[in-house]
């Protein structure tokens, strides 16, 4: 097949271009050439900033696509752009979107497909209003949809659930035992999603023409407290894991505009393997493992930046609380 890549440089984008080309597609990816990433041997560049103007409509031309992948569709302009470009042009699309389009609050587990959209925040608000223009453009651009939720891999920072979130120091923080402050101790599921998985379930929405006009979830093959993922991440480490907890209510206080992070975040899977045979296969230890690999070759800025007075402050508050509820506690 002639796959396009909308995107093709970023951390998962760059998946999709290797899962891509190793499955003897041809591909081409449209990027605005700022990074530079080697690419698999055959892949075509263009070069083109799809906020410009008219700049990828005439990057593109007249040229057609067995399928176009957009790893960066972000709104409903641009997802209407998709429309006005490949309308005829691509045999079927497929959009990234985000676990950020579901409501938050009440969830019940395994989230489905079905699930309201109420999103919270911005970004999951415009996710949301691209996927429906995609996918009620079936009639001129068959579309699919496919909503990770964390996604790892080789290329990304690991944590999640916790005070720091994505955290470039999460290794050195673990190996100088300084406790990694979670929500509700741990307590939230998640059910992080390789990149390399994400990329082949594009792949197999493709060929598998009962997926059109629908929206996945795709996660990876287990779900786990987020206690137990930072734990997987010690243990590769060879570390013992220090946590401390914070309320999740307390914590939204603080951050309101992080509420999807204070969620359960399990995710039903059985649509995705109906309609395509498709199942994620690559476990979270050894995501884990390859992403901490990846990592140690390349330390990302501040790696080992000591701990910052925001974080040391509130450790000692949640000290001093755990320590007040034990002298109450011992009273009766």
């Amino acid at each position: 097949m002639k796959i396009l890549i909308i995107g093709g440089t970023g951390f998962l984008s760059s998946a999709l271009v290797e899962e891509s080309a190793a499955a003897g597609h041809a591909v081409a990816i449209v990027t605005r050439g700022r990074r530079s990433r080697p690419l698999p041997a055959g892949v075509e560049q263009i070069v083109a900033d799809r906020d410009a103007p008219g700049e990828l409509a005439e990057a593109i031309g007249r040229r057609e696509f067995d399928a176009v992948i957009d790893a960066i569709c972000f709104t409903p302009e641009q997802a209407r752009q998709d429309i006005a470009c490949f309308a005829g042009r691509a045999g079927r699309l497929v959009m990234i979107s985000t676990d950020f389009v579901y409501s938050v609050g009440h969830r019940r587990l395994p989230i489905a497909e079905s699930q309201e959209r109420n999103a919270p925040t911005e970004y999951g608000r415009k996710k949301a209003a691209a996927e429906d223009v995609l996918l009620d453009s079936a009639s001129s651009l068959p579309a699919t949809v496919l909503r990770p939720p964390h996604i790892m891999g080789p290329g990304g920072l690991l944590g999640t659930g916790s005070l720091q979130g994505r955290d470039p120091v999460l290794p050195a923080r673990i190996r100088r035992g300084e406790p990694v402050v979670l929500l509700d101790g741990g307590a939230l599921l998640i059910q992080p999603a390789d990149r390399t998985d994400i990329a082949c379930a594009a792949l197999a929405v493709i060929g598998a023409p009962q997926s059109i006009g629908r929206a996945y979830n795709i996660a990876g093959p287990e779900a786990v407290t987020t206690r137990r993922y930072y734990e997987l991440i010690a243990e590769a480490l060879g570390m013992p894991l220090a946590v401390a907890s914070l309320p999740s209510t307390v914590y939204l206080t603080a951050f309101p505009g992080n509420a999807p992070f204070a969620q359960h975040r399990a995710y039903a899977l059985d649509a995705l393997a109906r309609d395509t045979g498709f199942r994620p296969a690559v476990s979270l230890r050894a995501s884990i493992e390859t992403t901490l690999a990846w990592l140690e070759a390349n330390p990302p800025t501040g790696a080992h930046a000591p701990i910052s007075d925001r974080d040391a402050a509130i450790l000692a508050l949640l000290a001093e609380q755990e320590e007040r509820l034990r002298q109450v506690a011992g009273r009766w």
